[in-house]
């Protein structure tokens, strides 16, 4: 008796549906959604049977619920079932891009692919162009913050692992990382970070991250830190671009929140306000 056509309605569920997966997984894909595996299985016209079939599969451990809107699972290799999902860079970019093309792992994530791993996370940080709820396939957790203007922001695409993903350049995470002081450790871990970057960093990243930024006060932080860390040649690249702007003169305090008052120090070269009981912190990393 010959076998049915792949895409015809399935006499067994479960055996379709693995079918399906490896389908999939073939492709070096690891996010789907619920609708492209009815279509798969021949349950495109019942949205309840394609449920089913996916809860079943999910018992078995062969897949976790990524997304709720639009409906998205993850295929669960055996030698990742104790984490309940696969890595993220696996993933991300299957998952993201159809919603948000220029996605891309930010902060101290990014950090962490550019070898800056003194602070760890249990999450992954990516950043849209606008708020989205966490998203927590498994023991994972991808959690995200809204930038505007996102898509001039440099990026690399990484295409070394199993799949394609998108992370921030060295300059433009260090960038994005002093817009966020309080949620990646303070003034202290970005400038651990720096210092691991500083022999990296080139003109080129520098000149193009400040221009998609278009953010004199974020330069102004940036440059200070560089200084501060004796990291002469990108502080220099830093001051020329902030030499050319008008909204340059306009004093800065180093750490967000900080209210600016005679108290502080006023650097005059990069127009940054400082406490100089927190200075002590720069000085150990020189």
């Amino acid at each position: 008796m010959p076998k049915p056509a792949f895409d015809a309605a399935p006499e067994h569920g479960d055996l379709r549906s693995d079918e399906a997966l490896s389908r999939i997984q073939a492709r070096s894909r690891y996010y789907f959604r619920l609708s492209e595996f009815a279509n798969l299985t021949g349950r495109a016209q019942s949205t309840a049977a394609a449920y089913l079939a996916v809860n079943r599969l999910s018992k078995r451990g062969r897949v976790v619920s990524a997304t709720r809107r639009p409906a998205g699972y993850l295929i669960v290799p055996p030698e990742h079932q104790s984490f309940g999902a696969p890595p993220v860079t696996w993933w991300i970019d299957d998952c993201l891009r159809p919603i948000e093309p220029h996605y891309y792992v930010a902060l101290l994530s990014a950090a962490k692919h550019w070898g800056s791993a003194h602070y760890a996370r249990q999450d992954v940080q990516v950043m849209l162009s606008r708020p989205h709820p966490p998203l927590s396939p498994g023991r994972l957790k991808v959690t995200f913050t809204a930038k505007t203007n996102i898509e001039a922001t440099p990026i690399i695409v990484v295409k070394s692992g199993v799949a394609p993903w998108r992370v921030s350049s060295r300059a433009a995470t260090l960038l994005d990382l002093i817009r966020h002081q309080s949620d990646v450790g303070g003034i202290e871990a970005i400038a651990r970070i720096a210092k691991d970057f500083a022999g990296d960093l080139t003109r080129e990243d520098l000149l193009a991250s400040l221009d998609a930024l278009d953010q004199a006060p974020a330069a102004q932080r940036l440059g200070y830190i560089f200084d501060q860390l004796k990291i002469t040649t990108c502080a220099k690249h830093v001051a020329a671009w902030l030499d050319a702007r008008s909204d340059f003169k306009t004093p800065q305090p180093l750490e967000l929140g900080t209210t600016l008052s005679k108290r502080l120090e006023l650097d005059l070269r990069w127009r940054i306000r400082y406490d100089q009981n927190r200075l002590s912190i720069l000085e150990e990393l020189k």
